[in-house]
């Protein structure tokens, strides 16, 4: 009799054990599932905090100069820096790289434009024709490091009387053009937007070929301007 309590015993303390080791395991999965869920937290968290959000925005007003003026601009309205890898052009199926591409194809031939000024600026040194006729002022995005908060000017064109026709013309067409921006954070987070606010996370920005700087990007100075 004593021999079967004995025994009995014996199979009741392997089951203690047995009960104390699953219930081992459970916390140790129990808190490792906690340290997960902390960490990714964590990380979303330092995501949210340097997350880019960059919209394409234009617009045929300078409030600050109170005049009329089409502007092209880029902004980073989100959290974080933002790297743009490239900005593409769609206007009517085609895309472009370069602004003055878009303009020759949508508006009017702008390199013909720019040939015309500057042959008037060779004969008359002294006279700005590229301020008097108005020229377009320009910036290139590709590579180009956004602040939050901050902004680049990728295109301005101010109205003046000589070259009103050409002002409608673009202040027409530019809604019709469309912009995508692929862009990264500063953690190589990267996006594509369609400058609108749909924004698609990548895991890297498609390669694209790469586009020249424009090189005029100011009007001439000269010591007097036209009257």
């Amino acid at each position: 009799m004593k021999e079967k309590k004995q025994s009995k015993l014996h199979f009741s303390q392997d089951k203690v054990n047995l009960f104390l080791a699953l219930c081992a395991i459970i916390i140790s999965a129990a808190s490792f599932y906690a340290t997960f869920l902390q960490a990714n937290a964590a990380e979303k968290q330092v995501k949210a905090a340097t997350w880019p959000w960059m919209q394409f925005v234009s617009g045929n007003a300078n409030m600050e100069k109170r005049s009329q003026e089409i502007t092209f601009t880029l902004k980073n309205s989100g959290a974080g820096p933002a790297l743009v890898k490239y900005l593409k052009y769609t206007y009517q199926g085609k895309e472009y790289y370069d602004v003055y591409d878009f303009i020759t194809a949508c508006c009017f031939d702008i390199k013909a434009y720019e040939t015309a000024l500057q042959e008037l600026q060779k004969k008359s040194p002294k006279v700005n024709f590229f301020r008097e006729f108005g020229w377009i002022t320009t910036s290139f995005a590709q590579n180009a490091l956004v602040p939050p908060g901050g902004s680049i000017s990728l295109l301005a064109l101010e109205k003046t009387k000589y070259n009103e026709k050409f002002w409608q013309i673009l202040d027409k067409k530019r809604f019709k053009v469309k912009a995508e921006v692929c862009y990264c954070s500063i953690l190589e987070n990267c996006y594509i937007s369609n400058g609108k606010g749909d924004t698609q996370e990548v895991e890297m920005c498609p390669a694209i070929v790469e586009s020249k700087p424009i090189v005029k990007t100011t009007p001439v100075e000269t010591k007097k301007a036209a009257k």
